[in-house]
């Protein structure tokens, strides 16, 4: 199966480097237009978060193709941190020893990143298990850059971090049903 993982485009949030988890905001205009000029890959389904930077993307980006929700692949929530970038937070002693954890431990009054990383492997076996019972070749995941390095890092293998990806850019990965894990992977940069 190949299965296109984009990142949406970005937020003001994104632009002002702060923490978008569960905040609710759509991308900007310039994004939209960037997302505009992706020559779109053959998909058979596309799968997105719900959040409206992800329905947004996808409508863009697949025209075509009427986005499935899947609830699982929803960006973490990032508690005291939502909304917040590193110069609101840099004096905190919390977010000084979340960083110093290479961001390991779970955020004050958000989602647990071990409970984090496990709905996102349940959600993918979601999709896969969906792909499978439809006989799809080829899908299109639309979602959050934390949700992606969750995904790869579990049936890639590696660290989270490999993983990040800018805004509007994707990771293509041929995943293989027989061993459940990605066989390769390629970045394709968009935005």
């Amino acid at each position: 199966m190949d299965i296109y993982f984009f990142r949406h485009g970005q937020t003001k949030g994104n632009k002002e480097k702060r923490y978008v988890g569960l905040t609710d905001e759509g991308i900007t205009d310039k994004a939209a237009q960037k997302l505009n000029s992706i020559n779109s890959p053959d998909v058979d389904i596309v799968y997105s978060s719900p959040l409206k930077r992800c329905t947004q993307t996808a409508d863009i980006i697949f025209p075509e193709n009427k986005a499935v929700i899947i609830n699982g692949i929803k960006e973490t929530d990032f508690g005291d941190f939502e909304y917040k970038n590193y110069e609101e937070l840099k004096n905190n002693p919390i977010y000084i020893s979340w960083l110093e954890s290479g961001g390991k431990i779970t955020f004050p009054n958000g989602e647990d990143t071990k409970e984090f990383k496990m709905r996102c492997e349940k959600a993918f076996n979601e999709i896969i298990n969906d792909m499978e019972k439809n006989n799809y070749s080829k899908a299109a995941v639309v979602t959050h850059g934390g949700v992606i390095m969750s995904v790869f890092e579990k049936f890639y293998g590696g660290n989270f971090y490999d993983y990040q990806i800018k805004n509007g850019d994707c990771i293509l990965g041929n995943f293989d049903m027989n061993t459940n894990r990605f066989l390769n992977i390629k970045r394709i940069g968009n935005e």
